[in-house]
């Protein structure tokens, strides 16, 4: 074979001098253009490979100031080569294989909800009895739209004050949600202080969202795909929900570990929309305290209740980087109204 490894055949020896030379100049290499990277790599391969007669004294890389002097790099890889100068470096190589993520989402356990519960609840969305479902079939197809503009996924579900029904908001479009075929949704208790998702969904043993956020119970474990009983429901809705207060929710929406689980879902589920219920806007800090995790806002407000001054504030408090991207009337007087801005 005509590429013998170099140690097999006579090659030059650099003298000491050339070769501290060469890693002096290594180790004032800042960042350079991939051109540069591939012909000092080529430059010092031929170098190598010439008679003995013929070798270089040294090899001059090519090099761009740098404010300090960063460590040698032992590897291409730690140089950050593009992939064509990692493969003249390391002898082409074929790339790692890269493992398939599992999809979690049919390995999900599954909760029954009945649809006289729903009813009950005013879970409207699910037996389509009420004719104001038409309203969450519009909202659903208005976010799903903006959602794809936008390129999120990640919406909060607020309000400025108690009492607007922002849970009951949330429930209704996650159930609409459900029946478009080509999109899975996730709909997440974080109203940490005062859960009520459970009690929408008739579910009286909805294990601790906390537990789940601090690592205590696994995400594959703690959510629940929906299974109806006498209701309209797709196949592509899943829940996680809250049966145990949480006194300090602001700070576990802080902790590194709610991160690393929310992350998780996202990862595993892989879904299209995720819905977050969070607690009133106005309340305590928490939803602030969630801001890095949503992308947008569906706020929420009651007709008769919230005043101009508080969606005013609550706009203040989200900041211009997380938007409002809807705004839900809810107990409007005029029944014959849209019950939504958006």
């Amino acid at each position: 074979m005509s590429d013998t490894p170099a140690y097999t055949r006579r090659r030059p020896r650099m003298d000491p001098d050339a070769h501290r030379r060469i890693l002096a100049e290594v180790a004032r290499v800042g960042r350079l253009d991939a051109s540069e990277i591939t012909d000092a790599t080529k430059n010092l391969r031929d170098g190598l490979l010439q008679p003995i007669e013929d070798a270089p004294e040294a090899v001059d890389l090519p090099m761009q100031a740098a404010p300090a002097a960063p460590a040698a790099p032992e590897s291409a890889a730690e140089m950050s080569l593009p992939p064509a100068a990692h493969q003249d470096a390391v002898g082409d190589l074929p790339a790692p294989a890269v493992a398939a993520r599992p999809d979690v989402w049919p390995s999900l356990a599954s909760i029954a909800v009945k649809g006289k519960v729903l009813d009950r609840n005013l879970v409207i969305t699910a037996n389509r009895t009420d004719p104001a479902y038409a309203s969450f079939d519009v909202l659903r197809t208005r976010l799903v739209q903006a959602l794809r503009e936008k390129g999120w996924k990640r919406v909060a579900i607020t309000s400025p004050t108690s009492g607007c029904g922002k849970s009951f908001t949330a429930t209704n479009l996650a159930m609409t949600l459900s029946r478009y075929e080509n999109c899975r949704t996730v709909l997440l208790d974080m109203d940490l202080r005062r859960p009520s998702l459970a009690r929408y969904l008739g579910q009286s043993k909805a294990g601790s969202m906390g537990a789940m956020l601090r690592g205590e119970v696994s995400m594959a474990d703690h959510l629940k795909r929906m299974s109806a009983e006498g209701a309209n429901i797709g196949d592509n809705l899943a829940v996680g929900l809250n049966d145990t207060p949480e006194s300090y929710a602001s700070e576990l929406f802080q902790q590194p570990k709610t991160t690393e689980v929310l992350d998780q879902i996202e990862a595993d589920l892989n879904p299209d929309v995720i819905l977050y219920d969070l607690p009133p806007a106005l309340a305590q800090d928490d939803v602030i305290s969630f801001r890095q995790h949503f992308d947008c806002v569906l706020l929420v407000v009651g007709g008769g209740l919230t005043t101009a001054k508080e969606v005013k504030e609550v706009n203040r408090r989200m900041g211009e980087d997380k938007p409002v991207l809807g705004v839900v009337l809810n107990m409007a007087e005029d029944k014959s109204d849209n019950t939504y801005v958006y």
